[in-house]
């Protein structure tokens, strides 16, 4: 049977999901972030010098209102941000992190640190720009243009 890029490619990213659980289970890391959550986490971390509305992470991350709200209300939830009432628009509330967010980001790292070695294992430098060129490729082959 013919393989499916598509499909292989989910296959990993669900092996991937399962083995970042079992990683943190490993290290005895309590509130580990999904994936969404780690992604957006990382980018607050990078962008804290900017002011972050939830409309930001939809258009950054190509994602509906309703998955970012969700998200953004675990993260909430789980003390990682919180949302602070905009000084320009009342109606707007800034993504902020908390303290907690910290921690997390930390040792998100220690995990996808682990995972990323564990991928690599037994891949030469070539093999791995390869794999990288590849997956660029593929990308822009199905990237939507507005």
């Amino acid at each position: 049977m013919k393989k499916n890029i598509a499909n292989e490619l989910k296959k990993l990213d669900i092996e991937i999901a399962r083995r970042l659980f079992s990683i943190s289970k490993e290290n005895k890391i309590e509130d580990s972030p999904s994936p969404l959550q780690g992604r957006i986490l990382k980018y607050l971390v990078k962008n804290q010098d900017k002011e972050i509305y939830q409309k930001d992470l939809e258009d950054i991350f190509q994602i509906s209102k309703a998955t970012v709200s969700s998200v953004l209300f675990t993260m909430e939830n789980n003390k990682i941000i919180q949302r602070v009432v905009s000084s320009n628009d009342a109606r707007s509330k800034r993504i902020e992190l908390t303290e907690k967010s910290k921690e997390v980001y930390k040792n998100m790292q220690i995990v996808f640190e682990k995972l990323n070695k564990e991928l690599e294992k037994g891949l030469s430098d070539e093999e791995i720009n390869t794999f990288y060129n590849i997956l660029d490729k593929l990308y822009k082959n199905i990237k939507i243009t507005n």
